[in-house]
């Protein structure tokens, strides 16, 4: 392949050593969906399947040479944000996507862990919420995440669509909330875009507790969008993409299963634990 053909995204998040989460997510989804992955580190965490043990935010001054080290290099056609860890770190990712040097902005707002623990205080929240989102293409919000973005308990359809319309206000292009860890038989999401509702319905796979799927789903919809789809077709595919790897997850710890890349079904069969 011509290297002028190469689609090129960043991630901007936390590290996991465990490699189920976070930047070692990212770039698996990256590379198994064809762009090549570039990365700038916000915060390192140690967790494994079971939960966040601890975590160090980076400064605001590393985390702005290592972004300005790859554009002085080359475009990039995508950015996809995770744990940012701080208020002066979401400030960082303002003037990159201010500026307009990256299109295809998708924030997945890390607020807390799997196990619960915050990574991110309240300040910063508002920060990324009245500073950040205003410049994006989208934010991909759990229904615990839209709930600490906008007041609304999301219980509902009706839930839904008022929280993602306070989002919309902020000025963010497109809101998808995720409604995956409801009640019910049905995962349904939600994607608006001020005046449409796009819903995407599928049957929940019968497996709880996979590590990383919000991380995968952001990539995987900047992805696409880089690779130059449309907001509602990459967010079609790249949830056909994450309900594959939910039914594929593997126990590779003691604690939460791991979506598995780049193995092909044999090998998973093989070394799959039940």
């Amino acid at each position: 392949m011509n290297v002028l053909e190469i689609k090129k995204v960043i991630a901007i998040g936390g590290s996991d050593p465990s490699g189920g989460a976070g930047i070692q997510a990212d770039i698996k989804t990256f590379t198994e969906l064809g762009v090549y992955a570039y990365t700038a580190i916000a915060a390192v965490t140690a967790q494994n399947s079971k939960g966040v043990k601890s975590y160090e935010i980076l400064s605001a001054r590393f985390l702005r040479d290592q972004i300005e080290a790859i554009l002085d290099d080359t475009k990039v056609h995508g950015v996809k944000t995770g744990m940012l860890g701080s208020s002066e770190n979401i400030m960082e990712v303002v003037y990159l996507v201010s500026g307009q040097m990256i299109e295809n902005s998708v924030i997945d707002p890390v607020i807390r862990a799997n196990d619960g623990k915050m990574l991110v205080s309240e300040a910063s929240i508002t920060v990324l919420k009245k500073r950040l989102l205003p410049y994006c293409f989208m934010v991909t919000p759990n229904a615990s995440e839209a709930k600490w973005l906008t007041g609304v308990n999301v219980k509902n359809v009706d839930d839904f669509v008022k929280a993602a319309k306070v989002l919309k206000e902020t000025g963010v292009e497109w809101v998808l909330i995720k409604g995956g860890h409801l009640g019910g038989q049905k995962a349904v999401d939600l994607l608006f875009d001020g005046k449409n509702e796009f819903y995407f319905e599928t049957d929940k796979v019968p497996i709880e507790n996979v590590r990383g799927t919000g991380c995968m789903l952001a990539s995987a919809i900047c992805a696409f969008l880089a690779q130059g789809m449309q907001a509602y077709d990459a967010v079609d595919k790249a949830k056909t993409y994450v309900v594959n790897k939910i039914k594929k997850a593997v126990l590779l710890g003691k604690g939460s299963l791991q979506a598995i890349h780049s193995f092909n079904e044999g090998e998973l069969s093989e070394n799959r634990t039940d």
